[in-house]
């Protein structure tokens, strides 16, 4: 079998020979599986792979592989990304079965302290919670994207928020039926820690890794739902840029 192979943000990608080029069509979408290696072809284990349009998260296991079974259509994109390496997108078409390589990111992990270690593992939960979860996300190229200073203009188009006037600029209120005071301050979080008070737009976009809007207490996640008084008007949470990430 002839290899193909590309560069896709910091991947590389090509095609599996048998017995691994498993792929096929299946009665309600294809199977696909995949191998995730480092840039000296070791498996990376645990790394997590996800079809974002279709709300399917799934990790390597501990040979680098994956599987996702049911896949509708003839083109998949996968979000693949691992703490210590530069994340990817690949796209996948027809019933290709990948070895995707992912690149060490500049920083070296082991050499950071564990704060900021806690922090991108924070953040690789938000692109998990981005993937599979129940409320809206903006992402870091989703803010590129607007090429804006001001963290509410990469929001205009989240549904379900209304913008009001702010000391520094715009701040965020949800549209609920469950919430009766027109102006009711959702809890923002920044890096996993409560900031009360905080508005969207007292953090510079540019400083902006990703935002998770949460409009109530049914759709936060448990970790930000600690203080449960505090979820009733909504809860954002704000992630800012980490060295190597």
């Amino acid at each position: 079998m002839q290899h193909r192979r590309a560069i896709v943000a910091g991947a590389m990608v090509s095609l599996l020979s048998a017995p691994f080029a498993v792929a096929s069509a299946q009665v309600g979408g294809r199977t696909l599986a995949g191998l995730v290696v480092d840039s000296a072809g070791v498996p990376i284990a645990r790394a997590d792979v996800g079809i974002v349009l279709l709300r399917r998260l799934t990790r390597t296991d501990d040979s680098g592989r994956f599987v996702f079974a049911g896949i509708p259509g003839d083109s998949v994109e996968f979000s693949v990304r691992h703490i210590g390496h530069k994340a990817a997108r690949v796209r996948v078409s027809s019933n290709d079965t990948i070895r995707i390589m992912l690149a060490r990111s500049a920083a070296v992990l082991e050499a950071v302290d564990v704060k900021t270690r806690r922090l991108r593992e924070g953040i690789e939960g938000f692109y998990r919670r981005s993937i599979s979860g129940m409320g809206a996300y903006v992402t870091r190229e989703d803010i590129e994207h607007q090429n804006t200073m001001r963290t509410s203009d990469a929001l205009r188009s989240t549904a379900g928020i209304r913008f009001v006037r702010v000391a520094g600029g715009l701040g965020i209120r949800f549209n609920s039926a469950s919430i009766v005071r027109r102006d009711c301050t959702p809890m923002i979080w920044l890096d996993g820690q409560r900031a009360p008070g905080l508005e969207i737009d007292n953090v510079p976009a540019p400083h902006v890794e990703g935002i998770e809007l949460y409009s109530g207490p049914s759709t936060t996640p448990m970790q930000f739902s600690q203080y449960s008084s505090s979820s009733t008007c909504g809860t954002i949470v704000v992630w800012t840029r980490q060295p190597g990430l």
